[in-house]
């Protein structure tokens, strides 16, 4: 069944407001898309402003896992070879995989236990068309999984933004009450309906903010005054300023850019240090970033120069299935070189939305009391640029207008 959150206040301004369904893709780089493509991983990376001016050897500076993590394991590997082979036997099987889509409801997770499961449920039959798309998606799946393994750390923290118990709640309400926004009473009412659901909620929003002990205490004063709605209103609030609405905003870290006016237009010129792709090869990727991220009134101008500083944003290859912006130094992007020109071009687009300064929104965590890599997207029908890399979407007008007001330096 379909979820439509056109109803929250934030999602207005980057989804459309109707709900559309989601096409099967017949490519599998689309089909997978944040899966393996997209960032998410957080790399400590330090900056070393006379290696990039002496050398532009840029694979010597990226973060890898070596040092931190016993290299691939065992079941990555036999899953790995078990892809390959079925792919070389049946490549036509392999060549039109359909698109999957994970929601808050039905997330995306992966451990070491699933991706075992997985494998052994595979492996009791031979690999046929039938199930080529489970094993596609295992494999890059347990891809995701080894190149964000060194990072698992970093991501525990990313665990309060779990907006999961927020839509929940968003869904419910506005379900039972066919109203696009729940004011406080009819969240009340919920809440004395179904009491049990109202207590697990208010301490999930709780729990993003304050430890488990001070949330239980919070909560049973609140549940012997029978005010558990009142509870769960105000981290409902709270949530949906705090964690959600933050995932459509600027960081507050964002860099700034060179704007100035020509006609009607704004026109933003960010500097990218040339050298690390083919010229022609970078040519056309800026190429695509420039279109996707400019409008009729706002243009988005990327020059390549010879030399490094630290305004320039260096593009850097990765033999990793995954490109990232490290979160400390968004004038870096690591992209993939694994993939082809199209699936590079939509995603070196994406990263530049790190590089302006946009976080990502969709949730993706480690939850170290499961050992669970966790990932979903917000909305099926969401066309955020920065929510997925599905064909069709784009830049929302709001990002536009945060641009303009609050990264560009005019002369």
């Amino acid at each position: 069944m379909e979820n439509c959150f056109y109803n929250l206040h934030a999602l207005k301004k980057g989804f459309r407001k109707n709900c559309l369904k989601t096409s099967h893709s017949t490519f599998v780089l689309v089909a997978i898309s944040f899966l393996v493509l997209a960032c998410g991983r957080v790399a400590n990376v330090k900056k070393d402003k006379a290696a990039f001016g002496r050398n532009i050897n840029f694979l010597m500076t990226e973060n890898k896992c070596n040092e931190q993590a016993s290299g691939e394991t065992d079941i990555s590997k036999a899953i790995r070879q078990l892809y390959f082979t079925a792919k070389q036997n049946d490549p036509q099987s392999f060549y039109f995989i359909n698109s999957r889509f994970y929601n808050y409801e039905n997330p995306l997770i992966l451990s070491m236990e699933s991706l075992e499961r997985s494998y052994a449920d595979l492996t009791k039959t031979p690999v046929m068309s039938q199930n080529a798309e489970e094993l596609t998606y295992l494999f890059f799946g347990s891809r995701r999984f080894e190149d964000l393994k060194c990072s698992f750390k970093n991501l525990i923290q990313k665990k309060k933004y779990d907006i999961r118990p927020f839509l929940d709640v968003a869904h419910t309400c506005s379900k039972k009450n066919g109203n696009e926004v729940c004011d406080e009473m009819q969240l009340l009412k919920i809440s004395s309906e179904l009491e049990s659901w109202s207590g697990d909620h208010a301490l999930g929003l709780c729990r993003s903010f304050s430890k488990e002990a001070s949330c239980r205490i919070e909560f049973n004063n609140h549940r012997r005054k029978k005010t558990v709605g009142t509870m769960l209103q105000h981290y409902y609030d709270r949530f949906q300023t705090e964690r959600f609405e933050a995932l459509f905003k600027l960081r507050p870290s964002h860099q700034k850019y060179l704007c100035r006016k020509l006609d009607e237009k704004i026109v933003m010129t960010v500097e990218v240090l040339e050298g690390s792709f083919d010229h022609d090869l970078m040519t056309e990727l800026l190429s695509y970033v420039e279109t996707a991220w400019s409008r009729k009134d706002f243009t988005l101008k990327l020059e390549l120069v010879k030399n490094y500083n630290e305004k320039v944003v260096a593009i850097i290859p990765t033999d990793k299935g995954i490109s990232y912006v490290p979160e400390e130094n968004n004038r870096m992007v690591y992209l993939s070189a694994m993939n082809d020109r199209e699936t590079m071009k939509r995603v070196l687009a994406h990263e530049f939305g790190h590089v302006l300064g946009f976080p990502d929104c969709y949730i993706e965590f480690f939850d170290d009391s499961k050992k669970e890599l966790v990932y979903y997207e917000i909305a099926k029908n969401n066309t955020n640029i920065m929510c997925s890399l599905k064909t069709g979407v784009s830049v929302p007008d709001d990002y536009y207008t945060q641009l303009i007001q609050k990264s560009c330096l005019f002369n």
